[in-house]
C-alpha cells in the first residue's frame, strides 16, 4: 500500500469492486473510483495509474481522466464559471479547477483564458489554482548566463512583449521586437537568455545574440533549400524592407543580412536587381 498524493498521479491497487466502481486500499484509507471515470474493467489485485482529487465533501476520488496539469504545473485554461467564492477553470476532466478570489490577480471572467499555477492547500487537502504566478517563482538568477538555452512557457502578452515562465521556475520577458512569429499564451518554446537583470528578472530572445556560426550555417542551409524550391532565386536581398523579411522568414533584417553575407562570402549566392540567386548550386 502507499500514501495518497492529491493532485498528482498515483499507483493504486484494486481492493474491492462494486456495482458503482472500484475501491483502492492505501495507508491513508480507501480511495474510490466511479465506473464512469474508469478506463475499462479492473479486477481485484490489479494495479493502475490514476489521478486523485477531492470532491466537495473532501473525499478522495480517483480517475483515469487526464487533467491538463497537475500540482506544480503552470497551465493556461479557460474560465467556465464564476461565483461569490471564486472562479472555475476547465481542467480537462470532470472536476473543474477552482481559483479562490484571494488567488486572483484580477477578477476572472467566463470564456477568457488564464495562466495559473496549480497548488495544493495543505490544510484542506484540496487542489486549487492561482493567477498570482510570481509568488511561485524564484528571484535567484545566479545560475544563468547570457545566451544560455532555456525552456519558455508563454504566460501573458503585455505591452512590451510576453511574460514567460523560464525553466518552470523563473520570470522572464520576451520583447516584441525580438519576436518574429505569432505566439499564443500557453505555448512552450525554446529561447535564450539575452540579459540578467538585478531585480531577478530575465530578458529573453528566441535566438542567440550576435553572429553564431552554427545558427547561421543551419539557417543558411534552410534558405538554400527554399531558393531551390523557388527555382534558384528569391525576390529578397539585404536591401529588402524589414517588415517584408519578418513576414516571409520570421527573422529580423539583421539576422537575414548575416545569413546572406555568410552565403555570399562562401560563394553560394549573388545579389541581383531583383533579389538573390544561387550560384552553381
Amino acid at each position: 500500500m502507499s500514501k495518497v498524493l492529491v493532485g498528482v498521479y498515483n499507483e493504486l491497487e484494486v481492493a474491492r469492486v462494486t456495482d458503482f466502481g472500484y475501491f483502492f486500499a492505501t495507508d491513508d484509507g480507501d480511495v474510490f473510483m466511479p465506473k464512469r471515470l474508469a478506463k475499462g474493467e479492473l479486477k481485484v489485485g490489479e494495479t493502475t495509474t490514476a489521478f486523485i482529487y477531492t470532491d466537495q465533501d473532501r473525499r478522495w476520488v480517483a480517475t483515469h481522466e487526464k487533467p491538463k496539469g497537475i500540482v506544480g504545473d503552470f497551465v493556461t485554461l479557460p474560465c467556465k464559471d464564476t461565483n461569490r467564492m471564486g472562479a472555475f477553470l476547465d481542467w480537462g476532466i470532470s472536476k473543474d479547477l477552482f481559483v479562490p478570489f484571494a488567488e486572483q490577480e484580477e477578477a476572472l471572467r467566463k470564456k477568457k483564458y488564464y495562466t495559473v499555477y496549480i497548488d495544493l492547500d495543505r490544510k484542506t487537502g484540496r487542489v486549487f489554482a492561482s493567477t498570482k504566478l510570481y509568488k511561485y517563482l524564484s528571484r535567484d538568477t545566479s545560475s544563468f548566463y547570457t545566451d544560455q538555452e532555456v525552456f519558455l512557457y508563454i504566460a501573458h502578452e503585455v505591452e512590451l512583449g510576453y511574460e514567460c515562465i523560464v525553466n518552470k521556475k523563473w520570470r522572464g520577458l520576451l520583447y516584441k521586437n525580438k519576436v518574429f512569429k505569432p505566439l499564443k499564451e500557453g505555448s512552450k518554446i525554446k529561447g535564450f537568455i539575452s540579459a540578467i537583470r538585478p531585480d531577478g528578472k530575465l530578458d529573453l530572445s528566441l535566438t542567440k545574440q550576435g553572429y553564431h556560426s552554427d545558427d547561421v550555417d543551419r539557417k543558411g542551409k534552410e534558405l538554400i533549400l527554399l531558393m531551390r524550391k523557388k527555382g534558384g532565386s528569391m525576390p529578397f536581398n539585404d536591401k529588402s524592407h524589414p517588415k517584408d523579411i519578418m513576414r516571409e522568414f520570421q527573422m529580423s533584417k539583421k539576422q537575414f543580412k548575416q545569413i546572406l553575407g555568410y552565403l555570399y562570402k562562401i560563394g553560394v549566392v549573388e545579389f541581383t536587381n531583383e533579389g538573390t540567386k544561387l550560384v552553381n548550386i
